[in-house]
Parts: structure tokens; C-alpha cells; sequence
């Protein structure tokens, strides 16, 4: 009995111990120990996506022009770039006192310019793509150009445009907007010893309508004065009696008139007499003129402010009953150096004006005759120049009046200009 007491008390003190003490923490697993199982991390896998294509980007505009295009004129040979699609059409507009003289198209079955539309506008150009104007194949990389249109202005600025085919009908160019200075082109050109004002025609010239015949190598918008100079133009047209131009040799108006009537042949005609008497009358007073101001130099008044070295100063001479006009333009160098001047003789024009007193237009003046009091070209420091200009006087609208221009090579594109009030305004 004591014996089966003595193990019981043993067994529930055993147990109370076990109670009080704290359970061992898991020791830890060993490198060379397994667990007994693995943890996997599922990952998930991403279903395969087909790639979409990517788009060809729109070539650099150092290339070629997209969409719109303006260009800033700064050089008178200038290349334009252009993107043109086979379906699609290019409208190029000039500036309002400029417009195309001459237009030299490519291969016409590359691009075609459209003559129709030329005519109701002629300051807009409008190119259209031909048969064979297609887009080159997605494979190639360098894209050339496939066809040219060069077009010379009335001031002499020639610009060849450039079209490359593109298969985008977005990527077309609809329109291309040209932007220069008129003057700027005149005196950078006439510097540089360049024709320039080329729609410089008479007023009697633009009352002749002469055809034109289509020719592929070159469109003409307007005829110009030398085509109407030769034989066939002549013939056609009579000589005004107002006109200045060197009398014909006798003979050849002993042929012309022997054709109209036998007995013009004894008498000297009355037509060619009067046209000697009034270059002669011309000649005469444009050198009185300028004997008069080279010996009255303070009549000149109304000096224009100094531009670069230069003040002009006129004086108009009017004779009601003569079909010309006589200006004298008096060039000052107010500069402590010699300016050489741009050109020999300074230019008149028609300068027309908006409702605010903005250029919107200059049309070039024929001279009759010029008598210069130097023949230099240069102007010393601080002396005067004087030139005697005959000219047919023209017809002015209220907006319109005669512009006389002066530049010096040394700031060809900013000349000096003085303006002739309009006794209409």
C-alpha cells in the first residue's frame, strides 16, 4: 500500500514539472537536412500577346515638308521639298506683289501644273501628281525625289520645288505658303548684277493680246516685252505715236508702208517724223533738267531721312501738253565714306497701298530717258547725286503713287525710297 502510494505521489510530481516548464523552440533545420516538405511558389505565367505592328513614323521635316508648309525666302535660288501623294494636289500661294513670270514643269507624267487655274490666279500655283507619280515600295529606306517644278517670279526669285511620292494621302502637302520681301529679292538680285521686275511691260504692251502657245518646257503667264518686240508682234500691231522707242530704218518703212499704200513711198511718213521729234524733245528737256538742278541745288527740299548713308530729295517737273514727265531725284551721301550705289539709275514704281498705308503691290516704270550728273556709280562723303528721269506718266488710283528707290550695296535689302504725293488723294 505505501509502495503503490509513494509511486503516485512521484507520477503527479513529474507531471506538475512537465506543466511549469516552457516548450523548447524547433531547432534549426540543417544545411544537409531536407524538409520533410517543400513550399513550391506558383508563378503565373502571361498568355503570349501578338506584337502589334508598329507604325512607320513620319520622315524629319529636314527632308521634305508634310501637311502645311511655310517656307521663309532668304536666298534668291531656293529648293523646296515637298510630299505629294498620287490621289492628292499641292497649292503653292505667293505673296500678294509677286506672282510667277515663268513655270518650268518636269515630265509631265510625273507632275502636271494646272494652266486653267493659273489664269483666274495668277498667286497661286496648283500642282497635281501624273500617271506614273507613284509611292516607292515599303522596302526601301531612302526616299528620292520623282518630280521638279522650277518657277521664276516677276521680281526675278527662281524657286524649284522638289515632290516626293508618298503613300499617305494625309501625309500630302495641301498647301505651301512662300514668304519673302519683294524689295529684298530687287536689291539682293540687282547687286549681284541679275535681271529683275520682270513684268516691267508698257501700258499700250498690256492692251495687245498675244497667244500663247502650250509648250511643255516652259509656261510664260504673260507675255513678255521682248517677245513683243520681234517681227511678228510689230506686224501685227501698229506703233503708237506716243512711243519713244528708236526710229525704224527708212527702208524698212519704205517696205511697210509700200504694202498699205504705193504713194508712202515718195513721202517720208508723218508717224516716224514725230517719234524723232519727240525722242529728240525728251533728250532736250531731260538734260535741261538736270543742267537746271546741278545749278540750283537749294531748290531741293523735303529731304527723306537718312537710310544707311543716304537722303533723297525730288523734284517733279509737269508738262500738260507732253505725254511724259520729267523727275529729278537729288541723292545726298550723308555718310563719312564713299557708298557705291546698287544701281545705275534709280528705280521708279507704282507703289499700291492698303486703307491702313500698308505695300500691298510695286509695278515697275518704264524710263523714257536718264541723264545722270555722275557716272560713277559711287557717291563721296557728303556730296550730292543728281539724275533727270523721263517717264510716261502713269494713270494712279486713289490708293496708287510713284515710288523712287535707292540702294547701296553695303544695305542692299534696306534701300532709301521717297514717295510722290498723290494730287488724286
Amino acid at each position: 500500500m505505501k509502495t503503490v502510494t509513494f509511486l503516485l505521489a512521484i507520477a503527479s510530481a513529474s507531471i506538475s514539472a512537465a506543466a511549469q516548464q516552457p516548450n523548447a523552440s524547433p531547432s534549426p533545420i540543417t544545411s544537409g537536412a531536407r524538409p520533410c516538405c517543400t513550399h513550391r511558389i506558383v508563378r503565373r505565367i502571361k498568355s503570349p500577346v501578338a506584337p502589334i505592328p508598329a507604325t512607320k513614323p513620319p520622315r524629319a521635316s529636314a527632308d521634305f515638308f508634310m501637311g502645311e508648309a511655310r517656307v521663309d525666302v532668304t536666298k534668291d535660288e531656293t529648293v523646296v521639298r515637298l510630299a505629294m501623294a498620287q490621289h492628292g494636289s499641292v497649292l503653292i500661294e505667293l505673296p500678294a506683289n509677286d506672282g510667277p513670270r515663268y513655270i518650268i514643269p518636269g515630265d509631265p507624267e510625273m507632275a502636271t501644273v494646272d494652266e486653267k487655274a493659273l489664269e483666274r490666279n495668277k498667286r497661286a500655283i496648283i500642282v497635281r501628281p501624273g500617271s506614273l507619280f507613284v509611292s516607292p515600295p515599303p522596302n526601301r529606306k531612302a526616299q528620292t525625289p520623282a518630280a521638279t517644278v522650277t518657277a521664276q517670279m516677276r521680281s526675278g526669285l527662281v524657286v524649284t520645288f522638289l515632290f516626293y511620292p508618298v503613300e499617305d494621302l494625309a501625309q500630302n502637302v495641301h498647301r505651301c505658303v512662300l514668304s519673302y520681301n519683294r524689295d529684298e529679292v530687287v536689291a539682293r538680285r540687282r547687286a549681284a548684277g541679275l535681271p529683275v521686275n520682270l513684268d516691267n511691260v508698257t501700258t499700250e504692251e498690256r492692251r495687245i493680246q498675244t497667244g500663247q502657245s502650250t509648250a511643255p518646257t516652259s509656261i510664260s503667264v504673260e507675255p513678255t516685252e521682248d517677245s513683243k518686240n520681234d517681227g511678228t508682234a510689230t506686224s501685227k500691231s501698229p506703233p503708237s505715236s506716243g512711243s519713244t522707242s528708236e526710229p525704224p530704218k527708212p527702208k524698212n518703212d519704205a517696205r511697210t508702208n509700200s504694202s498699205s499704200d504705193p504713194s508712202a513711198i515718195a513721202t517720208p511718213s508723218p508717224v516716224v517724223t514725230e517719234r524723232v521729234d519727240a525722242s529728240e524733245q525728251i533728250t532736250a528737256l531731260t538734260k535741261d533738267a538736270l543742267a537746271h538742278a546741278i545749278k540750283k541745288p537749294k531748290q531741293f527740299k523735303g529731304w527723306t531721312k537718312p537710310s544707311h548713308g543716304l537722303a533723297l530729295s525730288v523734284l517733279k517737273q509737269v508738262d500738260t501738253k507732253a505725254e511724259f514727265q520729267v523727275l529729278v531725284i537729288a541723292v545726298k551721301n550723308t555718310s563719312a565714306e564713299s557708298l557705291k550705289l546698287t544701281s545705275a539709275i534709280p528705280d521708279l514704281n507704282v507703289e499700291m497701298l492698303d486703307d491702313k498705308g500698308a505695300t500691298i503691290n510695286l509695278q515697275s516704270i518704264k524710263k523714257l530717258h536718264a541723264e545722270i550728273s555722275s557716272n560713277s556709280g559711287s557717291i563721296p562723303a557728303g556730296a550730292t547725286t543728281y539724275y533727270a528721269i523721263a517717264y510716261v506718266a502713269p494713270v494712279l488710283g486713289v490708293h496708287q503713287r510713284v515710288k523712287v528707290i535707292v540702294g547701296q550695296t553695303n544695305a542692299a535689302d534696306e534701300p532709301a525710297s521717297i514717295a510722290l504725293a498723290n494730287s488724286g488723294r
